[in-house]
């Protein structure tokens, strides 16, 4: 009898336990909405929250807003698509995103810069356009040329390149081609010791054209530019290397050697204008 009574008084608790276990389980909390998860303006240019001020706070990491847009910001749990305003191959993660023309995948250099400015007197602006876009004395200067690479391409750039300001600057793709380093002055925004800008010497004794020196070198006036001076002021031919060069062939030796085209045609096009291809390539072309 006494045996008879615990069973069921097991069979009473077990049930009971299991009745309770089924409400329970049916009055699971659902989880909220996502709605209020961004504050108000997140989605508005011009609004104190829009989220590039945002991820400016997170130093640009964007892998938070992929724990709920995916991997490919296309929607996710969120089920809401970045890729509608981002329409870029890279999505958010476009160079263009952060720096440069939002509206053209193709210009990724400053303006607009970090700072939204698009001014060439603010820091983040200066020279990038003339160097990158507009450059008329030589080629154009790739990013990497001045900041470091950080295995550009990779799927990893984005991430391994943001770091916080300031941009790093590091030459090491020039220095390997044998050119002079330059230096860049953080505080009052200069550029020395570069090549372009007219630190070069030419040795007379290494030369196979001797007759065209009046000194044991060639050399330019190793100019020191400002970055955020860009009025044209700086770019005046005779500002890297005088018309011609210390140490060259001169007017009181040579009353043709004032005009370059007469020497070097090759650094100048059909028109007269320079050449991009040769001018600063680094080489003395003589032809």
């Amino acid at each position: 009898m006494r045996n008879k009574s615990f069973l069921i008084t097991i069979i009473f608790l077990i049930s009971l336990f299991l009745y309770n276990c089924s409400e329970v389980k049916e009055d699971i909390t659902q989880p909220p909405e996502l709605e209020g998860v961004h504050p108000d303006g997140f989605g508005k240019v011009g609004s104190d929250n829009f989220h590039s001020n945002e991820l400016r706070k997170l130093v640009w990491n964007m892998e938070s807003c992929q724990k709920c847009h995916a991997a490919d910001f296309s929607g996710g749990t969120a089920n809401v698509s970045c890729l509608t305003c981002h329409t870029e191959n890279a999505g958010p993660e476009a160079c263009n995103t952060c720096h440069g023309s939002f509206a053209n995948e193709n210009l990724i250099a400053p303006p607009t810069d970090l700072d939204n400015n698009t001014s060439t007197t603010s820091k983040g602006v200066g020279a990038h356009s003339s160097h990158v876009y507009t450059n008329s004395l030589s080629m154009i200067i790739s990013c990497n040329e001045c900041h470091p690479t950080n295995e550009t391409g990779s799927t990893d750039y984005v991430k391994t390149h943001i770091n916080g300001l300031p941009a790093e600057m590091n030459f090491g793709e020039i220095a390997s081609s044998g050119l002079s380093v330059p230096q860049y002055n953080n505080m009052d925004l200069t550029c020395s010791n570069t090549y372009c800008h007219g630190n070069f010497q030419f040795s007379k004794d290494d030369s196979e054209n001797q007759w065209g020196y009046t000194d044991s070198l060639i050399t330019g006036e190793n100019f020191s530019p400002e970055w955020t001076k860009v009025d044209s002021t700086q770019a005046a031919c005779g500002t890297c290397h005088l018309l011609p060069p210390r140490g060259h062939l001169n007017a009181d030796s040579d009353p043709t050697a004032s005009t370059c085209i007469n020497c070097h045609s090759s650094a100048f096009n059909e028109d007269g204008t320079i050449n991009k291809l040769t001018h600063i390539n680094g080489e003395k072309n003589l032809n």
